[in-house]
């Protein structure tokens, strides 16, 4: 269908314009793509920050030569992949501060890429889980037989799955996802495409009624606020959560004498 609408565009006959859009429909994709905008800044600010948390993971103070220089391997992959990443990024940035939205064709350019770069958002956080897996065994030295070595890199893995999901269900769709979908179908509608039937919105979240809030009270500015009060909370309550649930299991493990405590603080010192 998409197809068959971009040889119809393409082919205008006798050299026509392309069919041009209404300034209300270009207010309607612009309000979000200006969201788009705003938040693929506030993300890039993040990263700058958050990126040496990330790469002080990697155990770079092992005493093994070899483990060291898997770690320096695994750091320029990963820095690489953030380049390449953050490359398609910067072009998609790009394209949406031209505002070019005069036209159909301008619109469905738009469409494909916004569709094809959202693929590409979520691979590039599912591609951290093979990296994770390497981690995970630089961690333990390669070693499954020591004490705990595979409870700590089963634990190190899950936590890293659990991110990940909750990255691509909830982060990619209030960042991104939303405003996609908004774009697409008014753009869709404009076409005339039968696109999937609107899914009702369920009430709305937590992210969004502070959204509204801080919109309110700060214009675009509350956006970025919002996001980075979100942000450093939703971090804070996963280290918190995650360390009272594992001091919880060994406590328990403990007391049923199934976790040895002194051999599992030789486990974590190794790590060290």
């Amino acid at each position: 269908m998409e197809l068959e609408n971009f040889k119809q565009l393409w082919h205008t006959d006798n050299g026509q314009d392309p069919p041009e859009v209404s300034l209300e429909k270009q207010r309607e994709i612009h309000s979000p793509l200006q969201m788009l905008k705003i938040n693929m800044e506030t993300e890039f600010w993040l990263m700058i920050v958050t990126l040496p948390l990330l790469l002080s993971s990697f155990p770079f103070a092992s005493s093994d030569s070899n483990i060291r220089m898997i770690s320096t391997l695994v750091t320029i992959l990963t820095i690489g992949f953030m380049v390449y990443f953050y490359s398609r990024f910067l072009s998609l940035y790009k394209l949406l501060r031209k505002n070019s939205i005069n036209t159909n064709y301008d619109l469905f350019i738009l469409k494909t890429q916004l569709l094809i770069s959202k693929e590409i958002y979520i691979s590039y956080y599912i591609a951290y889980i093979p990296l994770a897996f390497l981690l995970s065994l630089i961690k333990i030295n390669f070693h499954f037989d020591m004490a705990y070595n595979l409870a700590i890199f089963g634990i190190s893995f899950f936590i890293t799955l659990l991110l990940v999901y909750f990255i691509i269900k909830y982060w990619i769709y209030y960042m991104y996802g939303r405003y996609i979908e908004d774009i697409v179908q008014l753009v869709d509608e404009l076409n005339g495409i039968e696109g999937t039937p609107e899914k009702k919105r369920q009430k709305r979240s937590w992210f969004e009624r502070s959204q509204k809030f801080f919109m309110n009270k700060f214009g675009i500015k509350g956006n970025i606020l919002n996001t980075v009060i979100w942000f450093v909370s939703v971090y804070i309550f996963i280290i918190l959560f995650l360390t009272v649930v594992l001091f919880t299991i060994i406590f328990i493990g403990a007391k049923l004498d199934i976790i040895h405590i002194d051999t599992l603080l030789n486990a974590l010192e190794r790590l060290n």
